[in-house]
């Protein structure tokens, strides 16, 4: 504990907050997290976001406070594919994020702007329910629309003008880890 906590809270018992008892960094995992986990296919490159999903899950979760949406559940739901049946029950054991009227909104500006093409709707919608509920870190392995710096500093603008917080888009393997010794709070 950083000495002004521990001579504040010796001084005023009771006023300030144990550092300890902090809320947790909110996370919002997307689709293809929760898809990567259970992959068993031959793709080496899948089969090592498999494993560094997994040691996320294991080693970091319980730093943060998790969260999905019914936008993941609809696409893990759309077709047919391996492990589908373990991917679902794991997304239903994720508290949900609530949809807005701000999601709406956010969505509709996010596809006007053309931050995600207009045949990733499910993309656009992560985005937004992330941000109207004000999620610390958006855990993806979608490179191509989420976590990357320009669809990041496209998000980061349009989050100043509606003047909310955009989530950090992160991978697994970037995420700052607690285990590291990494903060994990966002600047607001």
């Amino acid at each position: 504990m950083p000495a002004i906590f521990r001579w504040q809270t010796k001084l005023f018992p009771g006023k300030f907050p144990n550092t300890r008892f902090m809320k947790k960094p909110t996370i919002y995992l997307d689709t293809s997290l929760i898809s990567a986990y259970w992959y068993e296919g031959a793709d080496v490159a899948m089969l090592a976001r498999r494993l560094k999903t997994r040691e996320w899950w294991d080693l970091e979760r319980s730093h943060f406070a998790v969260w999905a949406s019914a936008f993941v559940e609809a696409e893990l739901r759309a077709g047919i594919f391996p492990r589908q049946a373990e991917c679902l029950k794991m997304v239903r054991r994720t508290r949900y994020l609530r949809v807005t009227a701000m999601v709406g909104e956010l969505l509709e500006e996010i596809c006007q702007r053309g931050l995600v093409p207009p045949s990733k709707w499910g993309d656009a919608a992560h985005l937004a329910i992330s941000v109207a509920n004000d999620i610390d870190f958006l855990l993806t392995w979608n490179y191509a629309h989420m976590a990357n710096p320009l669809i990041q500093e496209r998000l980061e603008s349009l989050c100043d003008e509606f003047k909310l917080a955009a989530p950090l888009m992160v991978s697994p393997e970037s995420i700052p880890q607690v285990r590291f010794g990494q903060t994990i709070r966002r600047k607001r």
